[in-house]
């Protein structure tokens, strides 16, 4: 991986992330170049579109952005095709482990946020959160402490970490019931875009099985 042993990559990653990114590599796998995927050809889990957006960065501050890979001034299918699987990683600790704070989230709930936030964006990653979290306080809705439901809005604040301790304080596994309110939710988005569009129904399988080893 670009030259770099496995002790320098936990350095260079941090060991949490380091373990929970070979899972969400192999399932997103290597290059896909599928017509029915709006984000277009993709490597390793990042989409054209995705590397447009995100890889205009010039950390080096050559002048050239540091995913125009093959240094023509522009950013296109030359460059996934030439992206390499430190790139990905790096991409995804950036983008998305790192926005989400899942390192804030105990275990397995950040592993499950990221992969989340990888295949349907750090939104719906955390409104993923929040439908779960509003699933158990519906299901213990006589316990006198119990916060209120929340505006599921993707925004992780004050009240959602406060919900969400207070799922995690309750008898038999806060945590088990937490997280299978999560992978039911997310079950329940790959349904309903294939709901909205169709096209997309021969993924669901799929998605399905992703949504089922979430955090496992």
């Amino acid at each position: 991986m670009g030259g770099l042993d496995q002790e320098h990559i936990i350095t260079l990653f941090g060991a949490r992330f380091c373990a929970a990114y070979p899972k969400v590599a192999q399932t997103e796998g290597g290059l896909v170049n599928d017509p029915v995927d709006r984000g277009g050809i993709t490597k390793y889990g990042v989409s054209l579109r995705f590397l447009i957006h995100e890889g205009q960065i010039d950390v080096d501050g050559d002048g050239i952005a540091d995913f125009d890979l093959d240094m023509d001034g522009d950013i296109d299918a030359a460059d996934i095709r030439a992206l390499q699987p430190i790139d990905a990683m790096y991409l995804f600790q950036r983008c998305f482990w790192n926005r989400l704070d899942c390192e804030s989230f105990p275990r397995p709930l950040g592993e499950a946020m990221f992969d989340q936030g990888v295949n349907g964006g750090n939104v719906a990653a955390k409104k993923l959160l929040q439908r779960a979290i509003n699933q158990i306080l519906a299901r213990f809705w006589n316990y006198h402490d119990r916060p209120a439901i929340l505006r599921v809005d993707g925004v992780v604040g004050d009240l959602t970490r406060a919900a969400l301790d207070w799922c995690l304080k309750l008898p038999a596994a806060g945590m088990v019931k937490l997280m299978d309110a999560y992978r039911e939710e997310a079950a329940t988005r790959y349904r309903a875009i294939v709901a909205r569009d169709p096209a997309q129904r021969r993924f669901l399988d799929g998605w399905l099985r992703r949504a089922r080893e979430l955090g496992r």
